[in-house]
């Protein structure tokens, strides 16, 4: 225990008992201790915080002062006593966060990886959920801390940390487009398409390019689920459009090649970690924010 706090707990003994003898017996500290700890203090202000009695001590104005801020003091020293264990330990830490499916890979589970091996002692609810659902589980309490994709401008949503990812060609690593660094969608033609559908967020842009080559398009499947398109993609079957989350795994084992499309109507997906501003986060949470913030920043789009 500091000093000072040692201080304070005689003080406000003595202070209660009205004698250095009652708050000894209290305490279970010799009266004399408690006696030269409050003289020094007094030394040190210049000023005295007992009127000493022959029937007892009595608080001056100046004691009455301390013995309020005292009281203050302590519920403070309290409380910060009780952080300073959660930085040791994080025994109680628990964080809830909402995710979009795409960022369920590989390098969301080797994010946490880290971090747990950080903090051993925080555990995690992860829930995926659409996009547009996200913020309002933040707004709810539902999660601490929300990763999504194109997050609306908003004074209930802050952005702590983003990176931008791109659009892209996805075929298997035999195909002949394999090579390119990257490509514009009208050369890709003579190849069948695994269409994305509604209401997969890429399928906005997608349409915005299938409109522009209309009745040029060889279209081999159309579906609405990311797994099915990557699935139908390896088997052969067509080419993808997916966005780089979607794939990257597949990428780094070397099952399907991403190429970036350099169309420059196209616009980058902004993958963002966020909070609400509106709720205080637990020290655990604000602790894991941190270092996805750091982990966020060393991430590595397919260009």
């Amino acid at each position: 225990m500091f000093a000072f706090s040692r201080f304070l707990l005689y003080y406000t003994e003595v202070a209660r008992q009205g004698s250095f003898r009652k708050a000894s017996d209290v305490l279970h500290v010799a009266a004399s201790s408690i006696d030269r700890q409050i003289l020094r203090v007094e030394k040190e202000l210049g000023m005295p915080l007992f009127e000493r009695n022959p029937n007892g001590l009595r608080l001056t104005a100046a004691g009455e002062l301390l013995l309020h801020a005292a009281d203050n003091w302590k519920k403070d020293f309290h409380r910060v006593c009780e952080q300073l264990d959660d930085l040791r330990g994080l025994r109680r830490g628990h964080v809830r966060i909402a995710t979009i499916d795409a960022v369920n890979r590989h390098f969301f589970s080797a994010m946490l990886r880290e971090v747990h091996s950080e903090y051993p002692n925080i555990s995690f609810t992860l829930t995926t959920m659409p996009n547009i659902d996200i913020q309002q589980a933040l707004l709810s309490g539902e999660a601490d801390f929300g990763i999504l994709l194109n997050p609306q401008s908003s004074k209930e949503l802050q952005v702590r940390a983003f990176v931008e990812v791109n659009l892209g060609i996805v075929v298997r690593a035999d195909h002949p487009l394999a090579g390119k660094q990257g490509i514009r969608f009208n050369q890709c033609l003579d190849y069948p398409f695994i269409i994305p559908s509604a209401p997969l967020m890429l399928s906005g842009p997608v349409e915005a390019l299938l409109n522009v080559n209309k009745g040029l398009i060889k279209e081999a499947a159309v579906s609405n689920n990311i797994h099915m398109i990557r699935s139908l993609v390896k088997e052969g079957i067509g080419i993808g459009i997916l966005c780089w989350l979607d794939i990257m795994d597949e990428v780094e084992n070397g099952e399907l090649v991403f190429i970036p499309l350099t169309d420059p109507q196209l616009r980058e997906f902004t993958l963002a970690l966020c909070i609400t501003p509106a709720r205080q986060l637990s020290l655990a949470a604000s602790m894991l924010l941190k270092r996805l913030e750091i982990l966020f920043s060393q991430i590595q789009p397919g260009q």
